[in-house]
């Protein structure tokens, strides 16, 4: 049986509570340090006032580097990448959604 945790992440100075497998806890904290050190580049970069704009921009860049490697890699080599892009998918989806409310 697969233990479930339940995990805040911290994600533009916001902590969210996921519940994932004790497996992926490495994966979460790791692409929400990713987001939270791209974040941090484009709000030295750029002049943006709301986190969701620069949430959007980086969004934006690993969503273009997923297609980059999907062009590029064959079917069985995307799925990982595939399933890391979709936990990461639902955790933006949850950060818009609250900041939506």
């Amino acid at each position: 049986m697969t233990d479930i945790l339940k995990v805040a992440i911290e994600i533009a100075g916001r902590k969210y509570n996921v519940n994932i497998k004790e497996a992926d806890k490495d994966v979460f904290e790791e692409a929400a340090r990713m987001v939270n050190d791209t974040l941090t580049t484009y709000e030295q970069k750029y002049s943006y006032e709301d986190k969701q704009d620069l949430l959007a921009l980086v969004l934006l860049q690993y969503t273009t580097s997923y297609i980059k490697m999907y062009r590029s890699k064959t079917r069985d080599s995307n799925d990982v990448f595939v399933s890391r892009l979709r936990q990461l998918n639902q955790v933006l989806t949850e950060i818009t959604d609250k900041m939506e409310k």
